[in-house]
């Protein structure tokens, strides 16, 4: 599909720096490159020297053209690229002057767009373009690289191609469906189980590690005043969070970003837990508990000179309905004698063990102010570092299939509940039911890299079986 307009955009980012690039994209790229530049012709893939000028032949800048021809383009449409100087003026002086030409200013994203509406990519593809542009780790970078190679693309079409099989001996025998016969039935139950375990698979994978993508967020929870203000200045370096002996201090979650081995994570320093009548600090703690459940790793954080009260177990029970995060349970404040009985560590030894992610370090002792102190080295807070560097590596030690989005996990679980609601209508007999539902799975799969046709399944099924013979 090739669009009508010509459409011109600054493709860098802006500020200084020692190129900006201005790209053009359509039917009249070359057409107007050759105007801007007051030459006649362009050898595709060659860098060409030249001088782009304004409406009155003066020129803007000295530049390199290279121009690419439909359809061995990124859009699948002819592009041109004009690289200037850098900064605020060159470059949008030759935008403007494109304009004048005829060209309109491009969108966000239109040249993907275009690409996509071309036949250059899908849609799987055009979200890892979006995604690696923003990747927040050399481990996410490596995962959209594969997707934009066509990992992801590729297993969409293998599952569309077994649910078109599916569909296709379904139809061919939905008139005959009293007479077939267990053993058809139940090697097309298997194949359905065998898919939908496929699926969930990589459903809960691309779950546990979005934040190998999105770049991770880690959350500080524990009651008033155990220290989690003084732990975040300690592990960010400086003075971020206020830090006072009055309870209930942190009204507000904090936010600042550090990178542990390469990967970005953005600290979360939330305020205290606990039962308060106070109707800001409800806000703050309300707040504390969204951070939680939107966190990819949670440190749980307890005061060692003091026994655990109520407060401390009702952030336990939190923690143990916890089932997507990491968590680590630190014990602060450990250069002071310690208060914990020791019921109070077979508790915190109890829930630790109980949780379903964590990392392979035990309990963590630290002192969160000490950590400089020689004397109390071996409770310096930047041990939490090697812990959470540790989760970051079971996080990216494996070459598994990562969805990249959430709308590409959503369209997975709207497949696997096609799937299941195609299962109950095959065990029972009704195959016209069981080929719509099948439909509805294939619709939702497709919807990740290309809308799905009715065709194919109709050159399956007539590929396959020989029908009114």
């Amino acid at each position: 599909m090739q669009l009508d307009s010509t459409i011109v955009g600054i493709s860098t980012a802006s500020g200084l720096g020692a190129i900006a690039i201005v790209r053009l994209s359509g039917v009249r790229a070359l057409e107007i490159t050759l105007t801007l530049s007051q030459r006649s012709t362009l050898t595709p893939r060659h860098a060409t020297l030249s001088y782009v000028y304004n409406n009155s032949s003066k020129p803007i800048d000295q530049v390199i053209l290279l121009y690419f021809k439909a359809p061995h383009s990124y859009s699948g449409e002819d592009i041109c690229e004009i690289h200037c100087h850098g900064g605020a003026v060159c470059a949008r002086l030759v935008v403007e002057r494109a304009l004048e030409l005829g060209a309109v200013c491009a969108r966000s994203g239109e040249f993907t767009k275009r690409a996509f509406l071309n036949g250059r990519i899908d849609l799987a593809q055009a979200q890892a373009i979006a995604e690696l542009i923003n990747a927040q780790s050399a481990s996410a970078a490596q995962i959209l690289v594969r997707q934009l190679q066509g990992e992801v693309s590729a297993f969409v079409e293998q599952v569309r191609e077994r649910l078109i099989e599916l569909l296709a001996y379904s139809e061919a025998n939905i008139d005959y469906s009293e007479d077939l016969d267990e053993d058809t039935t139940l090697a097309m139950d298997q194949r359905i189980e065998s898919l939908h375990h496929l699926l969930e698979v990589v459903r809960r994978d691309s779950m546990h590690r979005v934040g190998v993508i999105e770049g991770f967020r880690l959350c500080i929870v524990g009651k008033p005043n155990v220290g989690k203000s003084s732990l975040l200045n300690a592990l960010v370096a400086f003075d971020r969070a206020i830090i006072s002996p009055v309870a209930g201090t942190t009204r507000d979650t904090i936010e600042e970003s550090l990178y542990v081995h390469g990967t970005l994570v953005r600290l979360i320093d939330t305020a205290g837990i606990r039962h308060s009548e106070d109707h800001i600090e409800q806000i703050g703690i309300e707040r504390s508990l969204a951070a939680m459940e939107s966190s990819n790793i949670i440190i749980a954080l307890f005061d060692s000179s003091r026994a655990l009260d109520s407060e401390d177990y009702a952030i336990l029970e939190i923690l143990e309905a916890k089932r997507d995060a990491w968590v680590l349970i630190v014990l602060n404040k450990s250069d002071m004698p310690s208060a914990l009985s020791a019921h109070d560590r077979a508790v915190l030894k109890r829930c630790f063990d109980g949780l379903e992610r964590k990392a392979s370090v035990e309990i963590l002792e630290i002192s969160s102010k000490c950590g400089k102190d020689k004397a109390f080295a071996h409770l310096s807070p930047h041990k939490i570092l090697d812990a959470i560097a540790q989760i970051l590596e079971h996080t990216e030690q494996d070459d598994a299939l990562i969805l990249s989005s959430s709308y590409q996990i959503t369209q997975i679980e709207t497949t696997l509940e096609a799937l299941t609601q195609a299962r109950d209508k095959l065990q029972s007999g009704e195959l016209e039911l069981f080929s719509y539902h099948i439909n509805e799975a294939i619709s939702a799969i497709s919807a990740i890299s290309k809308p799905y046709e009715y065709g194919e399944m109709l050159d399956a099924m007539f590929g396959t079986f020989c029908l009114g013979k």
